[in-house]
């Protein structure tokens, strides 16, 4: 079988999908608001029967645009755990905290480290990073980077990196300091922190853009989960990098935004990879 990822249009935030080979649904991220709650899960009743539990909620870190809404998504489709890195998020004040927080004292969580992989039939999921010592102490740094791999005994089939609000010094001195290249490269890259410049800015020489780590990825393609949005998001700089250092499926094509596109679907297959508006 082959291991499909949604990439759900919710506007400015993050909302993964993922059908494991396993023939169990986990979550990644989630921004459902007011606005977008009707068709949101109006998609997932589409792709999942009403009432079937989603495996887990994984969350990349606990900052409101990546757990809006959760409760919303539970109440039609119970999620039978939370996994997150760990570590508390910036915006604890606020009622998607709150909810968050209370959700995952009752379901219960896993706190997922570095360094671990977990297979899920034909589908591995790859903690690139999590909570580490060696990183700035902010959610951003401190959050999941995860890669989805269609994999067997054998090899590693196609892939995508789930990267979160990461910047480059979590990938500086933290992933590349971990990995081989051949370990981080992915087919499709969904950009860090919404298409921020975060995630080239160099902690070393501020001067420069950081790019061993989108080298080392070298995927095809660039997906940008974005929305309206007051923070600049996507960086015009950015979107070239991205440009840059995405070789182009098979059309040419080497970034999407989710503000353009809308809600897209990637297939992993054993050898290759197709992706269409859902």
């Amino acid at each position: 079988m082959s291991t499909v990822i949604h990439f759900i249009d919710v506007g400015q935030g993050n909302m993964v999908l993922i059908e494991a080979d396993n023939g169990g649904f986990y979550i990644c991220d989630c921004n459902i608001t007011n606005e977008n709650e009707d068709g949101i899960l109006d998609y997932l009743g589409d792709v999942i029967e009403w009432g079937t539990h989603i495996s887990a909620f994984i969350c990349t870190h606990r900052d409101a645009d990546h757990m809006r809404g959760i409760t919303k998504i539970h109440k039609y489709f119970p999620i039978q755990s939370i996994w997150d890195s760990g570590y508390p998020g910036t915006t604890t004040n606020s009622s998607e905290y709150s909810e968050y927080m209370k959700l995952r004292r009752t379901v219960g969580y896993v706190e997922k480290t570095k360094l671990t992989y977990q297979d899920l039939g034909m589908t591995r999921l790859r903690y690139l990073s999590s909570t580490d010592e060696r990183l700035d102490k902010n959610a951003n740094a401190q959050g999941l980077i995860i890669k989805v791999e269609q994999y067997n005994s054998e090899n590693i089939g196609s892939s995508a990196i789930l990267t979160g609000d990461c910047d480059a010094e979590t990938w500086r001195y933290g992933v590349m300091e971990d990995y081989s290249k051949n370990d981080v490269s992915a087919s499709i890259l969904m950009a860090g922190h919404h298409g921020s410049i975060t995630f080239f800015d160099d902690p070393v020489d501020p001067n420069n853009y950081y790019t061993d780590h989108i080298e080392a990825i070298n995927p095809s393609m660039t997906i940008v989960s974005v929305g309206k949005n007051s923070h600049g998001h996507p960086d015009k700089n950015a979107l070239g990098l991205y440009e840059q250092y995405s070789t182009g499926s098979n059309k040419g094509n080497k970034v999407y935004t989710t503000q353009a596109k809308g809600t897209m679907k990637l297939t992993l297959k054993d050898n290759g990879w197709s992706l269409h508006a859902a």
